[in-house]
């Protein structure tokens, strides 16, 4: 990040350009006059069976095994820019040939190329989580940084990796507020990259949210120059400072609040949006709930929400019964929309787990109220008059609805399958190894949320 805005992540080592001396142009004569000065000293290209750095770009381990039988290297041989094998065998993935390297004797924190770049940094940049892991494991140091500044999980977080961030945040020796060199925590460059899962694994992680980097901002304020709602959602309901003040600069002699750079940065809607759906106003100010001698609001929300379509349904029911069907099918529709509407207005006072309605007991009610209606209307206008001429029908009917009501009761109840995160980071941690080594740690199985 530079005074202002931040700089875009660095590139991976073997993608930075290198710059070369262009030979001299041909003359108006149309000969081509070379200088000897001016051809290129360097010697000539080996053929790639005697390439060292090639060969393990390719992952060909036994031609690499073999030109360390012959001698000619080991595995700490380094090119002019101090470049490994085990850098390019890490960057292009070769998770057999990086062991071979490993047990061969390779440093894995060796630096090398423009960057001064590890090769657990060259591997985090194309996201090999098996690699990262295998370096880890052998000792490579997470907290080595490139020459910008940037550390493994700074590393991983610009990439927006969220995997391979909750592998870095399961070692023991990487704290989530680690800082690069110009004071900006993983959790301040997820908001500027806009990465919200990112940004919400960091937060559950217990990343802190007021935290100000060298300049003073936030990572609020970071989230408002990109201007990424869910970013910004997430840090003002995790408590960040929402009047927040960076130091004072030349134009800004007061310091930047969080709305001042929203303004500035054309984010104000995304701002005001985030505050009122955290229960704020456009102030910053909270809002009193509307609803008086509350005081579980989690009670409060699965019970109004569970209870709601009985009082939606009932008066839908009632209308089409007692309208005329032009007019009736109409205005149930304009109705029920515009209650739904309002009542979903409340969820901006809701915990943080319970933000949408498809996360509080809302769909159930809907079945549960449709049940409801359907055996009061069976009971008081149907049975009175059919159970003397249909009584098996009816007793048919009590019988299905009974069992209906039961089971939906039973799944209501129910264990779903839930399986419980564990408490032991340890334990969290033995299982994302398994995974990673049986190459599955991907949302298939396992779950960040």
């Amino acid at each position: 990040m530079s005074s202002r805005d931040p700089s875009a992540s660095p590139l991976p080592p073997n993608e930075r350009r290198r710059s070369s001396n262009a030979s001299d142009a041909p003359g108006k004569d149309g000969l081509d006059k070379v200088e000897l000065s001016d051809l290129d000293a360097s010697p000539p290209r080996l053929p790639v069976e005697q390439d060292l750095m090639q060969l393990a770009r390719l992952g060909e381990l036994r031609s690499v095994q073999r030109l360390f039988d012959s001698g000619r290297y080991t595995a700490k041989s380094t090119d002019e820019q101090g470049i490994t094998a085990l850098h390019w065998a890490a960057i292009n993935g070769h998770h057999a040939l990086c062991h071979l390297l490993i047990q061969s004797g390779a440093d894995v924190n060796a630096r090398g190329g423009d960057a001064q770049a590890t090769p657990v940094l060259w591997a985090s940049k194309r996201c090999h989580l098996q690699v990262v892991a295998l370096l880890l494991a052998n000792g490579a140091d997470p907290l080595m940084k490139d020459d910008q500044g940037y550390n493994l999980l700074h590393s991983a977080t610009l990439d927006g990796n969220v995997f391979q961030l909750v592998l870095l945040l399961h070692q023991p020796d990487i704290s989530v507020d680690v800082r690069d060199s110009q004071g900006h925590t993983s959790l301040m460059w997820a908001a500027y990259k806009g990465f919200g899962a990112c940004v919400d694994v960091l937060l559950r992680w217990g990343a802190d949210v007021h935290a100000a980097d060298d300049m003073g901002f936030t990572a609020l304020h970071w989230a408002l120059v990109r201007g990424n709602y869910l970013c910004i959602q997430k840090l003002v309901e995790y408590g960040s400072d929402r009047f927040a003040r960076s130091k004072p600069a030349n134009d800004i002699p007061e310091g930047d609040t969080p709305a001042m750079t929203a303004s500035r940065m054309k984010s104000e809607r995304q701002w005001r949006k985030a505050l009122l759906d955290s229960g704020f106003d456009e102030a910053g100010n909270p809002m009193p709930f509307p609803v008086p001698l509350v005081n579980d609001r989690r009670w409060f929300y699965n019970r109004f929400f569970f209870l709601w379509p009985f009082a939606l349904g009932g008066l839908q029911l009632y209308m089409l019964a007692h309208l005329p069907v032009y007019f009736g099918i109409p205005a149930v529709l304009i109705v029920g929309y515009a209650l739904q509407f309002s009542v979903q207005k409340l969820l901006r006072w809701a915990p943080g787990d319970m933000k949408h309605m498809h996360k509080t007991p809302f769909l159930a009610g809907i079945f549960a109220g449709s049940l409801f209606w359907v055996g009061v209307r069976w009971l008081l206008d149907i049975l009175p008059w059919t159970y003397t001429t249909n009584f098996f029908l009816n007793l048919a009917f009590a019988i299905c609805f009974g069992l209906c009501t039961y089971f939906y009761a039973l799944t209501m109840t129910a264990d779903p399958g839930f399986i419980p995160k564990s408490s032991s980071r340890g334990q969290t941690k033995r299982t994302i190894d398994d995974l990673i080594d049986n190459i599955a740690f991907d949302e298939a199985h396992f779950c960040t949320i």
